[in-house]
């Protein structure tokens, strides 16, 4: 069995930002979910292959390994919250609006005599 390769320093990063955002269906604090609809779109990512520090998706314990979770009861989980492409899109979405909200905010700070 191939050893695990460790996270980059932008892989931490990302999965630090992604987590951060809180859990996607409950807003509890969030681990990082490695998504598994890749492939050939049934979950089956086929032999050493596993979704990149780049396709996760903030969830709770709970709503991660829980008695209604996407690793327990995925078909249902999916049909109420979304599929997992869906949370990763919106998850990105939300990564992406909180460093422009960064940016202006740091924007604002450095300029704030000037306005």
């Amino acid at each position: 069995m191939a050893k695990k390769k460790a996270a980059t320093k932008d892989e931490r990063e990302h999965m630090n930002k992604v987590a951060s955002l809180g859990c996607l269906i409950c807003g509890s604090p969030a681990i990082c979910h490695h998504i598994r609809n890749r492939g050939d779109g049934k979950g089956n990512l086929g032999f050493g292959n596993r979704a990149t520090a780049y396709e996760t998706i903030p969830l709770c314990p709970s709503h991660h390994v829980g008695s209604f979770s996407i690793h327990s009861c995925k078909h249902q989980f999916e049909s109420m919250y979304g599929t997992e492409r869906e949370l990763l899109y919106r998850t990105l979405k939300e990564i992406e609006n909180m460093e422009q909200a960064n940016d202006l905010f740091n924007f604002y700070n450095k300029h704030k005599g000037e306005l």
